[in-house]
Order: C-alpha cells, then structure tokens, then sequence
C-alpha cells in the first residue's frame, strides 16, 4: 500500500512539474504567434494559410503511416489505408488537373527535397548539371548535393545577365553546347521575370538524353493559376517546387510532367531514399489549397504583380533602388532592392526586421551592387492589400532602410498597419484569425 502510495505521489508531482514546462512552452507559442500579428511579413517563400486550408490540417492522419513504393498508390504498406488512399488519389487527381500535367508526385516533404529526388532519380554519377548561381538566385540544388562524397556531378552554372536579371541566353546555349549535360535546371529563388525555357529546351533537346527541368518553388502560384509562364508547354520535362509559398498550401513539395517514365524514375528514387512518412495528414490541407487557387488563383496572382510592381515604382521614387528591367520591377511577387548605399544587406534587414517588417537579405549582381534585399507580396496581398496599402508600406520599408526615424516609431505604424489588414481574401468567406490583430 505504502509502494502504490509513494508512487502516486510520485506520479502528481510530475505532473505538477512538468505543468510549470508546458505553460513555458505554450507562453513562447503564444508570444510568437502574437509578435508576428503585429509585423509586416515580406518573406518570399512564406504564406499564410485560409481557415479552410489550416483546419483541414487537423485530422486523423496526423497519426498515421501511408507509404507505398513507387507509384502504385493501392499497394500501402500499412493496413487501414483504404481512405487515405482514395483521398490521396482524388488530391493527385486535383493537382493533375490544376497543374496541367498528367503525373503527378505528392510525397517529397519540402520543394528542396523534391529537387534532391529530381536529380538522383534522373541522374547518373558523373554527369554534368547545369543550374544558376547564387548570382541569379538559384537553389542550387545540385550544387548543395556535391558537397556530398556520394553524390559525384559535374556541377556548372548558367550565364547569368545581371542588367536584365535573367539567363544569359547566348552564353548558356554556348555552355549547354560545349558541356553536352544530362539535366539543365531554370527556376530560381529571386524570381523576377519568366526564364526562357522555350529557348533552353530546343538546345537541350537537340542532345541525346539531356533533360530540362523547372524549379517552381517560388512560381508555384502562378503556375496553378496559369499565369507567369508555362514551363511544361513551354518545353521543360518535369517541374519540381514547394507548395507554400506563392501558392498557399501546407508546407511541403510536389513535382509533376508529362512523362511517365521520368515520374517513376524519380518516385523511385524519392521513396524510400529520401521520404518513407510521407506525412499525410497534409493531403487534405493541399487539396484544399488547390480548390482555392483554381477558384481564386488568377484574381490573387493579378492582384501580386499589381502590388509588386506599385511597391517597386514607390520604393524607386523614394530613393531606395529596386531592380527594374524595361520599366518592369516584377512579373511575380518578388522584389529586389539593392541596399549597398545603407550597408551591408543582413545589416538592413536586422534594421528592418527591428522596424517589424520581415524580408530576406539576398546577393545581387554586381550591376546591381551585390547587396540586396529580397521581398515578396504574396501574403499580403492574401491579407488584402491592394494598391492603395501599398504607398504606406512603401514609407515604411524606406524609412526603416534609410534610419530616418527612429525605430520604435515606425514599428508602431506598422502594427496600426497590419491592424488594419485580413482577413484573408480568396478564400471561402474571407474569414481569418487575423481578425483579432492587436
């Protein structure tokens, strides 16, 4: 009797204890979540998620496993998956359908991940890759690989102009000629202006066995809405990117073409090398998402580059130097501001994150003064923002830059701000937890 008192006793006092940790860790949860109501998020590869999309979150899959191997969705590994999988069929069903493409993979965790299970599913040890560098803005994807012992490429990088912020098209097609490649990857993570994937593909296929891929992470948006550019029309083999930043879903990746054979070759190499959980308590959050940006994806990406280019056209007027080519800031929700002239770029975006606004230090190319911030209009625009917001956010953003203020001050204006923004458009309701902003 003593033994099960004593234990018990034990047993409360854990409980007590470990009551004093969890209020620790639900306080942090809290003050983050309430901090970042009252900041300005210029993050490009953020989002914020509909109600629909960040209920649809919460489910029962959360506790379960899914796998299959390869890409026969009925063959599962775990028994009590008959309606997971009907549910992940009619979500690949959806996204076939919203994409534009007739094969569709679902399960890498990350855009990043989905890039790793393009490469080593398509590629050969040895064999030359070309992508962009830091200079344009690339993932470099297969250049983060070859820091791996096992993973021996040929990496190079493409001609990059930096006066027209694009690929270097006579440059690359010279070096794609000379290096004869197995895969040559566009996209990029300073995504500005459509890439000439057109152009690329007709060298690229002019040479046995070479392929074209597209990095759509930070497009992905503006792929499912048909706006941008359309890289498998266009010419590109497969197309790989996130599924969280322009285009507003949970936080994962998902790669798709026209070709069944290099499908299953990189189904292959994603499962079980790189991703056996697949996670999918985010299938019905992504079907969700898709629903959306079929309904709403062209009014919500018009409504990105409308903000885009205003916000860059006011930030130029206001001293602070935005890339612009032609007269065109942006064809997409990013935008770069060249920042040498007020310090180095992480030093900017310590001064503007201490201002409450969020944005990205990036580098730039010299003809651009290498120093760069990096910001994007998806989610603001997802909170409403249209171009009467954005003369406002344009102050802000420079004031902060610019120190011309001090700090406290323009980080209450950017609270009312954010105050004054949500809930969430292009969705079901416009309803959204941003409504009890403080």
């Amino acid at each position: 009797m003593n033994t099960v008192s004593n234990n018990s006793s034990t047993i409360n006092d854990r409980v007590n204890s470990s009551w004093k940790d969890i209020n620790k860790f639900t306080s942090i949860l809290k003050k983050h979540e309430e901090y970042r109501k009252t900041t300005l998020n210029l993050i490009a590869s953020e989002n914020v998620l509909s109600p629909a999309v960040r209920s649809a979150l919460d489910n029962d899959l959360l506790h379960r496993y899914a796998d299959y191997p390869g890409r026969e969705m009925n063959a599962r590994r775990y028994r009590g998956n008959k309606f997971i999988n009907e549910l992940e069929q009619k979500t690949a069903a959806l996204a076939a359908e919203v994409f534009r493409a007739n094969f569709i993979e679902m399960r890498p965790l990350s855009g990043h991940l989905a890039g790793l299970a393009v490469i080593l599913g398509l590629c050969e040890p040895n064999q030359t890759v070309l992508e962009l560098g830091r200079d344009g803005g690339g993932h470099r994807e297969a250049g983060r690989l070859i820091a791996s012992k096992l993973i021996p490429l040929n990496v190079h990088n493409l001609a990059f102009d930096g006066k027209t912020y694009n690929i270097n098209l006579a440059q690359s097609i010279e070096l794609i000629e000379k290096t004869q490649p197995r895969m040559v990857i566009l996209g990029s993570s300073n995504f500005l202006f459509p890439h000439p994937v057109n152009e690329i593909a007709k060298i690229v296929h002019s040479i046995p066995n070479s392929i074209l891929v597209f990095d759509a992470s930070h497009v992905m948006g503006f792929l499912a809405a048909g706006n941008f550019q359309d890289p498998l029309r266009e010419g590109a083999d497969i197309v790989f990117g996130s599924t969280h930043k322009t285009f507003p879903g949970p936080q994962g990746g998902i790669i798709f073409s026209e070709r069944q054979d290099m499908i299953e070759a990189v189904s292959n190499a994603l499962v079980p090398a790189l991703v056996t959980n697949h996670h999918p308590f985010r299938m019905p959050a992504l079907a969700m998402a898709l629903v959306e940006m079929r309904i709403w994806g062209q009014a919500y990406t018009e409504q990105i580059v409308e903000n885009s280019q205003r916000l860059g056209k006011e930030l130029d007027g206001r001293g602070i130097p935005v890339v612009c080519v032609n007269g065109c800031y942006s064809a997409s929700h990013t935008l770069l501001l060249s920042v040498a002239n007020f310090g180095k770029a992480e030093e900017v975006a310590v001064r503007l994150e201490t201002a409450g606004i969020m944005t990205t230090s990036t580098l730039l190319p010299e003809a651009h003064g290498v120093e760069g911030i990096r910001i994007g209009t998806q989610e603001i625009t997802r909170l409403g923002a249209t171009e009467t917001h954005i003369p406002h956010i344009a102050d802000l953003i420079a004031d902060a830059i610019r120190a011309s203020r001090p700090v406290e001050s323009i980080a209450q204006a950017v609270r009312t701000l954010t105050r004054s923004l949500g809930p969430i458009h292009f969705t079901w309701g416009e309803t959204s937890s941003h409504d009890d902003r403080k």
